[in-house]
């Protein structure tokens, strides 16, 4: 699964990048995603569904926000996620450095380019193993491997403690076992996984 966000203030290119999305589909099934017009809804949205995206498209020249500084919000935020920039100007590509992107486009970008990079980041979300996925109260849930301290199960539950939260899932622990990384986690007793770290 990969989760997309996509902002731009302009519709077209809003437009021509979920066109490249839905073709990559085809690729990577499970691929979903957001768009945004403006970095403040970009931002207002992470500020209160936390780190919930593997990839963060941007525009650079917005008219309420530049792109940059929407990206170094994002990366106090979340220090992980993807970052692509998209642009009219090559001079900004300087610039764009400090939130450390994978890559920047110049407008258009071709399909083949897009295609490339989003295996790339693809690969990278992989070997990384950096968020364990579950489903709590319906909604799509990240949370970060460093975060989390222990898992246990009980009253039918896997109950994730982090530095900041406890969450609740209907995953078995054994099934969340196989999504984290047997080095860092290991499996004490029936009902416990613990964070070595």
């Amino acid at each position: 699964e990969m989760r997309i966000a996509v902002c731009d203030d302009e519709n077209v290119w809003i437009s021509y990048i979920e066109e490249f999305i839905i073709r990559i589909k085809k690729v990577y099934t499970e691929t979903e995603y957001d768009v945004f017009s403006s970095g403040s809804e970009i931002l207002e949205y992470y500020k209160k569904n936390g780190n919930i995206y593997d990839i963060v498209i941007l525009d650079i020249e917005m008219d309420d926000l530049l792109g940059i500084a929407v990206a170094n919000e994002i990366r106090k935020m979340d220090n992980s996620v993807i970052i692509f920039f998209l642009t009219s100007h090559k001079e900004y590509v300087f610039d764009c450095f400090k939130p450390q992107p994978l890559n920047f486009w110049i407008k258009p970008v071709s399909y083949e380019q897009f295609e490339n990079d989003i295996c790339a980041a693809y690969t990278r979300i992989e070997e990384s193993g950096r968020c364990l996925k579950i489903t709590e109260n319906r909604k799509c849930v990240r949370i970060k491997c460093d975060d989390i301290i222990y898992i246990e199960n009980k009253e039918r539950k896997s109950w994730i403690y982090t530095v900041q939260k406890k969450y609740s899932s209907n995953k078995l622990l054994s099934d969340i076992e196989t999504q984290l990384d047997s080095k860092i986690f290991v499996r004490t007793y029936k009902s416990f996984i613990v964070n070595l770290k």
